[in-house]
Parts: structure tokens; sequence; C-alpha cells
């Protein structure tokens, strides 16, 4: 069984500095809005990329409940009810998975980030066309016009939505992989691999 980590200051200000850098990658792949089919692959290039400030998380703290704490702040940026319910609910999954597994188990930190990414991309992108789609396609015509909607419309659908969540869970993977390798020294160091 491996040792538990009590909590410290600097938990928190990696977790948040994690946090920070995440959502900032975000915001640089927004320019994908600039079509609707381009827009379907903000969140899954998010999974790849932004795996690396999820995974220094259990990395440098040891702690799962700071696994948790990154799916809230995470949500709570987002500013969107759907969105910040999903990221909670991920990340308590991905928290209770690391606690039972182990915080330094990959593959349990692989499985919690990999739902995170699909929960975090059905509360963000998908419940709001599949739920709220008159208040969406109102808003998206607004911002971007009436063409950009009408192909938005025509791409957007409940199959369409799952196939993308099925990219984004995979992207979750390659991303979770591609942490790994790039994150080995510190792995390492963690005692994760």
């Amino acid at each position: 069984m491996e040792e538990k980590k009590k909590f410290q200051i600097k938990d928190l200000i990696i977790t948040a500095l994690m946090v920070l850098c995440s959502q900032v990658l975000y915001r640089v792949l927004s320019f994908l809005f600039i079509s609707p089919y381009t827009m379907l692959l903000v969140v899954p290039i998010w999974s790849i990329i932004g795996a690396i400030a999820y995974f220094l998380v259990p990395v440098k703290t040891k702690n799962p409940w700071m696994i948790l704490l990154f799916c809230v702040l995470t949500s709570i940026i987002g500013f969107y009810p759907p969105y910040i319910i999903s990221c909670i609910f991920a990340g308590i999954i991905a928290m209770l998975i690391a606690r039972t597994k182990g915080v330094g188990n990959y593959k349990g930190l692989t499985i919690g980030y990999m739902i995170f990414c699909v929960l975090a991309g059905f509360g963000g992108m998908y419940v709001p066309f599949l739920f709220y789609a008159d208040q969406t396609l109102k808003s998206y015509e607004k911002m971007f016009g009436s063409e950009y909607l009408g192909t938005l419309t025509k791409i957007v659908s409940p199959m369409t939505t799952v196939m993308m969540l099925i990219l984004i869970a995979i992207c979750g993977l390659i991303g979770a992989v591609i942490s790994k390798k790039l994150l080995k020294k510190h792995f390492e160091k963690a005692g994760i691999i």
C-alpha cells in the first residue's frame, strides 16, 4: 500500500498553476471556433495537450484530493452550469479511482483522465446543443452568423455527439501516453513508473 501524503499549501499552488496552464491551452485552441467543422475538434485536441497539466497534479502532489480540486477549479472557470456539474462529477470519479488504485497507479490516473475529458466535453460542448438547442443556436447565430449556424446544425446531432465523445476518450488516452513519455523523469521520481 502506498504512503498517503499529508496536505501541503504547495499542493494547492501546483494544482492552481496546472489549472491555469490547462485553461491557457484551451483558450489558445479557441481559434478553432473559426469554422463549425474545426470547432468540434477543440475538446479532442485539448484532451491530448491538456493531459500534461492534469498528470502533473498527482505526480507532484501525490494527493488524490488535488485531482478533484483540479477538476472543480477547471469547471468553475467555465462559468456554465452543465460543464461545472460534469467536471465535478468527473473529478469525484477520478479522485475515487486514484484513492482506490493509488495515486501512483498510471492506469488508474489514465482512466480518471479519460472520464474527465469525456464528461467535460459532454457538459461543455454537447449539452448546449442537445438540451438547450434553441438558446445555443440563437447565441451562435448572433456571434458567428447564419451561414456558420446552418453548417453547424447540419453536423451536430446525437450521433455526432456519440462519435465525438468516443474520439475525446481516445484523445484522452493518447494525451495520457504522450504525458507519460514527456514526464517520464517526473513519473519515475514519484514512483508511478
